[in-house]
């Protein structure tokens, strides 16, 4: 064996790299961090992982979970089928991001934005802020009064186009 060759021997071996080609698959299902792609053998695998890791720790995560039937990279963290990772994806159907109690999701599905901490929903605070101000009653010098009602019809509309972007669940 010439020299370079040696060098790269010995480099693979101390770094720990396991060289292997990347995999082109179409996604049949998904399952929380994980789904279940056909490869274009047709071959179908499970368990092929949407994140580096999978542990019972979910307080900390990012993940871009990929639209039924688009395609996909995968490459094998161990060398292995069962190794399998989610690389690069070509349609995204959600990115959620997550860190104790703080949670962050785009959905494409719904078109919605989800941002919640310690069990406070945004666009549930927007929507309950714009009833409140909806429902507000003014001190006049003549006594109480309230919101016109046209003000109140505008702060609907703007309450239903929070609502096309935000969840509020």
């Amino acid at each position: 064996m010439d020299t370079s060759a040696e060098i790269k021997k010995a480099l693979i071996e101390a770094l720990g790299i396991a060289p292997n080609l990347a995999i082109t698959a179409t996604v049949v299902s998904v399952e929380n961090d994980t789904c279940t792609v056909r490869l274009l053998s047709e071959l179908v695998l499970s368990d092929v992982r949407l994140k580096a890791t999978i542990s019972e720790d979910d307080d900390d995560h990012f993940l871009i979970v990929p639209k039924l039937d688009s395609e996909v990279i995968l490459m094998s963290q161990t060398g292995t089928l069962s190794g399998l990772i989610v690389l690069k994806v070509d349609a995204v159907e959600s990115i959620r991001y997550k860190k104790g109690d703080f949670e962050f999701v785009v959905d494409g599905t719904t078109g919605k934005v989800t941002l919640k901490k310690s069990g406070a929903n945004f666009g549930a605070l927007v929507s309950d802020l714009i009833k409140e101000i909806s429902n507000a009653i003014i001190l006049t010098p003549a006594g109480p009064g309230q919101i016109a009602a046209s003000t109140k019809a505008k702060l609907t509309a703007l309450d239903t186009k929070f609502k096309t972007l935000l969840n509020s669940n």
